[in-house]
Formats: structure tokens, C-alpha cells, sequence
């Protein structure tokens, strides 16, 4: 006779999501701790966008973004979370899956590494929500200075904009504006 299969009951994957969500917290309350905020009013010469590739499929705007904020194409990165990793070469060293990240919340796959050591003056997290994997790029980020929108984790940013980050026109405005007075672009 055989073993007989082990089901998990729905409360089992919650509780499992749970902790998963407490080591996340963790992870990420210890890497803000660490966070070096002596250069956050330099001015910007490279920025940086995160956002979540299941839901933002064209980056044109955000290409718009930079270039209204005097940031060339060549010092402008993008990363981006997918739910699983696409077949797309080209793309590939700029996204990042829940695969590259560990149960713990340390942070182990190439690519998002990589994205992480790259010094970055500015980085804008173009969700207006909560995310998990993209929340703790964002905590470990190096950047100088992070944009945020309204929805999202106030703890990581340095500025949050009241406005809808698809929003390119009233995002460029509020920038720029905020930008002119932290002193981060010439006005």
C-alpha cells in the first residue's frame, strides 16, 4: 500500500503567505535601516524606473519622462517585475521574477543584483500600490533619492506624488516642479 497524498487546506497557503510576508517585512525594515541618505540632494544625472511589466507593457512615456527632465535615453534604466520570466533576450537583464528573490527577502538573482549595485541618482517606482518583490527592490536600492506615488509604502520614498503615475503629463509636471525646488535640476 501507498502513502496516502498530503493535501494542504486554503489556510495552510495563507498562513504560508503570512510568513513569507513577516521575513519580507524583515528584509526590508533592516535594509531602509541601512539606507545612506548623505546624498540625497544631489543633483540628478541618472534616474532610474521601476515598475511592474505585468500591468505597464510600453515604456514610451516613461522615455518621455526622462527626456522632459534633461535625462538622455543613455543615463535612463528601466526594471521591471514580471510574474514569470518572458523569452525575451533583449529584456531579460531588466526584469526580475519572485524566483530572484528568496523566502526570506534577500535579494539573489543575477539581474536584479546587478540592477541594485548600478548607482542611480533618482528612482521613480511607477505603481500606485504595494508590492511585495518591487517593494524590496526598492528598500535595497542604492538610489540617492526615490519617487513614490500615492498607495505605495511611504517608508521608502523621499517624495510621493498625489497623482496617478500613468498620468505622464500631470507626472512631468509634478516632477518638475518638485525637481526645481529640491534643487535637483536646474530651473
Amino acid at each position: 500500500m501507498g502513502k496516502k497524498p498530503v493535501f494542504l487546506h486554503s489556510s495552510c497557503g495563507y498562513m504560508f503567505k503570512r510568513i513569507k510576508q513577516k521575513y519580507y517585512q524583515k528584509a526590508i525594515t533592516a535594509a531602509l535601516a541601512k539606507r545612506d541618505v548623505s546624498q540625497l540632494n544631489a543633483k540628478m544625472q541618472t534616474l532610474a524606473f521601476l515598475f511592474n511589466a505585468d500591468h505597464i507593457k510600453e515604456v514610451s512615456a516613461y522615455n518621455t519622462i526622462a527626456k522632459s527632465l534633461c535625462i538622455s535615453e543613455a543615463q535612463t534604466r528601466f526594471f521591471s517585475f514580471v510574474t514569470f520570466h518572458k523569452n525575451m533576450p533583449s529584456l531579460s537583464q531588466d526584469q526580475f521574477c519572485q524566483k530572484d528573490i528568496s523566502f526570506r527577502g534577500v535579494v539573489r538573482g543575477a539581474s536584479a543584483n546587478k540592477f541594485l549595485e548600478k548607482p542611480v541618482d533618482v528612482l521613480l517606482y511607477m505603481s500606485p500600490k504595494e508590492h511585495m518583490y518591487l517593494d524590496t527592490i526598492v528598500a535595497y536600492s542604492a538610489a540617492k533619492f526615490k519617487v513614490g506615488f500615492e498607495g505605495a509604502d511611504p517608508r521608502f520614498f523621499d517624495l510621493m506624488l498625489a497623482i496617478d503615475p500613468n498620468d505622464t503629463v500631470s507626472v512631468i509636471a509634478e516632477l518638475t516642479k518638485y525637481f526645481k525646488i529640491l534643487g535637483k535640476i536646474s530651473a
